[in-house]
């Protein structure tokens, strides 16, 4: 998955091939009816070369275009302010909707060796930008027991650096590190991310990680393995050593990683751990700070009266254990805050707190996500007047299980396609569709292409006539070798790159004036190129034209083939020129790469219908040429737009009766609802679960029955 580079490499090679099809349909429709004299025969060799020569030499031009590049500190500047607006929203829902947060005390924990200098022994969260920067160099590592607010303390540490930016400043952008395949570099893995979560260029991407002006923080390294002790061969190790080797020209370049304390101490105990790094682990949350949280979430003080004596008469007991981080304190004070709609009466006593906290501590963590989910569903439709799709408790329960489970099966097992890992937290959209199958799944887009053309075919064979003639076979057969073309590319490639065309831009003025730069350029482009086929494309036709008729045909079919090229450069170019979308969501890359796919298609297929129209294969009929182009824009759109494809069929088999777990039809607009509930989160270009216990509670835990209608 390389972005917007191999879609537009891809498209030049379709061009190409284009080309080539019509030049062989036409020589062999033609050169054996020639006479000797009227052609040269080392001129129609020539001519079918430069064809392929031409488009390489497009494909070249290509990119040397789009290495021109915006200057990277206006990059940086638009993509700090776009990092700070999402981990903002971020860290509001993961505060459950509100500003207040625990100032949690951490520690400095020395490592065997090579210890980043100037590392204080204590910190606290409200001074984590100045405790960051004191280190040299600025690499920290945040440790803590699950729930123990690692990520909201990463958060905290790069809103910090942004509200202080200062030009030349690196761009703290984060990162999951389950998603990262070790068998990459870290560097492609960051440009990667760069392009699909934040829509830049390849090429500004790379010119901001050459210039030092990015700032990772690898989110989560505990989520990369299924094993809760990491060996030396595990995926966190090999993370952990292609960290340490990250450098930016001769110094080790700045970083911030977060895993749990268990997992980092096993990796050091293989001797594995982040160089040049100040490790911090993160404390309990102490009695006195938990009751100050509670204090401040909570309406009626009075009611979480015996809470807070117990926590505070008994900071060793097992309430006070239970609820010694700031995930379960979040979670206790959304399930206990819980009010009938209609009477604003409290559903629960927190008195009940007490008396399961006789057991263990796990027993309160069941006991607290057993009543999440209905109590921020029910928190939702209050906030959202029910001026939105609403769902039922359970079906949310129902489909977020099918979806834990999912991600739990891939942790556990390690399971990968194609040798790339399936994640175990990310539900990223357009990578989802294993979840249905994997041959399901291929299955279905396959037959959207046997659909498209069973429908198509009865209709050219009437026009073309049914037979065994030159012109018969050239007009019957081509189309089918590129059909068999784009299935066999559709059923090969497992992981197509999403084109991240965005369509959006075009509403404002700046948008408006980049795409009409960059639609002229590729059009003047084209026109070149057209220019430089038409008397190639003429040798050919002449053979049966004439030299003037030939000459004519050939210029209108190299300026057919010129245009559309260009066209299809500039509208790649110009929608996917580096900006940050104002209001971003996961579900628009599967939108864009729909979309660009559809234009592209029909572009493509319109130049093939107009081919034929003009009668370079000898197949008359505008109902011809109408239903080539249909048919081939749909086929190439299913192509083009491969990752949306994938999506849309996932939607398809993950229906009733295709499978037993179904889950919604607008899969997409349900995780979004999720995340506005606060259930899920963003993280990059997908959704993770709130918490990671969430999720694991989720995938063990029986299906919840339908609410009786009695």
């Amino acid at each position: 998955m390389t972005g917007s580079g191999n879609r537009s490499g891809l498209v030049y090679g379709v061009g190409a091939a284009l080309c080539v099809a019509v030049a062989v349909g036409m020589g062999v429709r033609l050169i054996p009816q020639a006479k000797v004299g009227d052609v040269d025969p080392v001129s129609a060799v020539v001519a079918l070369a430069a064809l392929a020569v031409a488009f390489l030499s497009a494909r070249q031009s290509a990119r040397a275009l789009r290495s021109a590049h915006p200057v990277a500190m206006e990059v940086a500047a638009r993509l700090a302010t776009e990092v700070q607006r999402r981990e903002g929203q971020a860290r509001t829902q993961l505060l459950g909707g509100q500003g207040r947060t625990i100032d949690v005390d951490f520690d400095f924990r020395s490592a065997l060796a090579h210890d980043a200098r100037h590392a204080e022994p204590v910190g606290r969260l409200n001074d984590v930008v100045a405790y960051y920067r004191a280190l040299h160099p600025q690499r920290l590592v945040i440790t803590g027991a699950p729930g123990a607010g690692k990520t909201v303390l990463a958060l905290e540490l790069a809103l910090g650096l942004l509200t202080d930016r200062e030009p030349g400043d690196a761009v703290p952008v984060r990162v999951s590190a389950a998603a990262w395949d070790t068998e990459r570099p870290l560097r492609g893995w960051l440009i990667e991310h760069l392009v699909e979560a934040y829509l830049l260029t390849r090429s500004s991407a790379e010119a901001l990680l050459d210039g030092g002006l990015i700032l990772p923080v690898v989110d989560g390294l505990d989520e990369m393995d299924a094993d809760q002790t990491p060996g030396y061969a595990s995926r966190a190790a090999r993370a952990v050593q292609a960290l340490n080797a990250y450098q930016h020209g001769r110094d080790v370049a700045p970083l911030v990683l977060t895993c749990r304390s268990g997992q980092y101490q096993a990796l050091r105990e293989v001797r594995v751990w982040a160089h040049d790094a100040a490790r911090v682990e993160i404390r309990a949350v102490d009695s006195a700070k938990a009751a100050q949280f509670i204090r401040s979430r909570v309406t009626d003080v009075t009611r979480w009266r015996p809470v807070l004596d117990t926590i505070t008469d008994h900071p060793g007991a097992v309430l006070a254990v239970g609820l010694s981080t700031p995930w379960r304190l979040t979670l206790a004070t959304t399930v206990y805050e819980q009010r009938e709609p209609e009477t604003g009466s409290y559903l629960r006593d927190p008195v009940a707190l007490t008396r399961l906290s006789a057991n263990s501590p796990e027993l309160v963590r069941d006991h607290l996500l057993e009543h999440f989910i209905p109590a921020a569903v029910a928190a939702h439709m209050v906030a959202a007047e029910l001026s939105e799709q609403c769902y039922p408790d359970h079906l949310v329960h129902q489909w977020l299980r099918v979806l834990a489970s999912y991600l739990e099966h891939n942790a556990r097992i390690g399971r990968t396609l194609g040798g790339v890992p399936l994640s175990g937290t990310d539900l990223v959209l357009h990578q989802l569709w294993p979840l249905a199958g994997v041959n399901r799944v291929r299955i279905t887009v396959l037959a959207a292409f046997a659909l498209i053309w069973l429908i198509a075919t009865p209709i050219l064979l009437v026009q073309v006539g049914i037979g065994f003639s030159v012109r018969q076979v050239v007009g019957a057969g081509s189309p089918m070798i590129g059909v068999v073309y784009m299935a066999y590319a559709s059923w090969s490639e497992l992981w197509p790159a999403p084109a991240l065309i965005n369509i959006s831009k075009l509403r404002t003025r700046r948008g408006r004036r980049q795409f009409a730069g960059h639609l002229a350029g590729g059009l003047g482009f084209g026109l070149v190129i057209g220019l430089g086929l038409g008397p190639v494309i003429g040798l050919v036709s002449g053979l049966v034209f004439g030299l003037a008729n030939g000459f004519m045909l050939g210029l209108t079919a190299g300026l057919v083939i010129g245009l559309t090229a260009g066209f299809v450069f500039g509208f790649v170019e110009g929608l996917a020129d580096d900006r940050t979308a104002a209001s971003w969501d996961p579900r628009e890359i599967v939108k864009f790469d729909l979309a660009g796919g559809l234009v592209i298609g029909l572009v493509f297929g319109l130049v093939i219908g107009l081919v034929f129209a003009a009668r370079l294969v000898f197949v008359p009929g505008l109902v011809f040429a109408v239903v080539v182009v249909v048919a081939f824009g749909l086929t190439f759109g299913l192509r083009f737009g491969l990752a949306g494809t994938r999506y849309v069929a996932l939607l398809f088999c993950i229906r009733r009766p295709f499978t037993t777990r179904p889950l919604p039809w607008r899969l997409g607009q349900f995780l979004n609802w999720c995340y506005q509930a606060g259930l899920i989160r963003q993280a990059g270009i997908g959704y993770q679960f709130r918490h990671r216990e969430l999720q694991h509670y989720l995938a063990h835990s029986p299906p919840q029955p339908a609410p009786s209608t009695r």
